[in-house]
């Protein structure tokens, strides 16, 4: 039986898969609230109308995070996210992610776990890595593991034909879209060494490097599957990233706080697997619609 002639029964078997290994793993199943009291700026949240004020969160993220202890080190969370934003064939309004933080997992134990939980639905695929620092070094000259960023902003614009006045983090992503995710057709690629000053300030400077930061995304098939990033540490240098690109925002603040009270390790690592994307790689397709069921209500 193919994966589209029963999309229920698909979606089922690849929530009944995650959820087995990360128990196997001593992964610790949670419930945060859908229902998030920050807006966190502009366009990215849609209203709730609940009591008192509520907005429907894009992603699952601090709140999970708040949850690891010492006595709980390993927890996921799967459930529904919402984007206020026109739905195409890879984007819904509303959408289920799977999240996990872990306290002390290596970079490379993380792309370890995350091909471990999507590969069994991958068969035809071996994964591969690519390490944007070693490209920006070979095409644009810049040892990010030395050096830092300098010129890079402009140059990649040029590149792409975008606006030079057009913020770094928006002409980062197009970039690697055009000139890295464009190229893995056929293939499962997880990009690594994503450049400081992209839209993830959260994850950490890779050790002894000065502008390489350990985050990963999955890409199948030019479709982004899975990202990734073990937590930045040093406090004051994840604010001043988050900060310079515009998202450091409360919730990421309560998580702060968690870390500095002693509640949570600061110490640990996160993933976020988009469901129905998995559910439409793992059936050959481009598009996620059938794997969203009961569209009519």
């Amino acid at each position: 039986m193919s994966a589209l002639s029963d999309p229920i029964r698909t979606k089922a078997h690849v929530l009944h898969s995650l959820r087995a290994l990360l128990h196997d793993e001593d992964f610790t199943e949670l419930v945060t609230p859908v229902a998030r009291r920050a807006d966190l700026g502009p366009g990215r949240r849609a209203s709730a109308g609940l009591h008192e004020g509520r907005f429907l969160r894009a992603m699952i993220g601090p709140a999970l995070r708040v949850n690891v202890s010492t006595t709980r080190p390993k927890v996921y969370e799967i459930g529904p996210c919402f984007r206020p934003e026109p739905p195409d064939a890879l984007h819904a309004a509303e959408f289920t992610m799977l999240d996990l933080y872990a306290a002390g997992l290596g970079f490379e134990d993380l792309i370890d776990l995350a091909w471990r939980l999507v590969g069994p639905h991958l068969p035809s695929y071996a994964p591969e890595q690519l390490s944007i620092a070693d490209h920006v070094r070979d095409a644009f000259g810049i040892d990010l593991r030395t050096e830092p960023i300098g010129d890079l902003h402009p140059r990649m614009a040029a590149r792409i034909g975008a606006d030079p006045g057009e913020p770094f983090r928006d002409v980062l992503g197009r970039y690697i879209a055009l000139e890295l995710e464009a190229g893995t057709t056929g293939r499962a690629v997880f990009l690594t060494d994503y450049p400081t000053g992209g839209d993830e300030p959260c994850a950490r400077l890779a050790p002894g490097t000065t502008a390489v930061l350990e985050r990963f995304e999955l890409i199948v098939d030019g479709i982004e599957l899975v990202h990734g990033y073990t937590d930045e540490t040093d406090q004051k240098a994840f604010i001043d990233r988050a900060k310079a690109v515009s998202l450091y925002d409360d919730e990421q603040q309560l998580a702060l706080d968690a870390v500095e009270a002693g509640a949570v390790p600061a110490d640990t690592a996160g993933l976020g697997i988009g469901i129905e994307r998995l559910c439409a790689a793992s059936a050959g397709r481009r598009e996620i619609t059938p794997f969203l069921q009961s569209p009519q209500f």
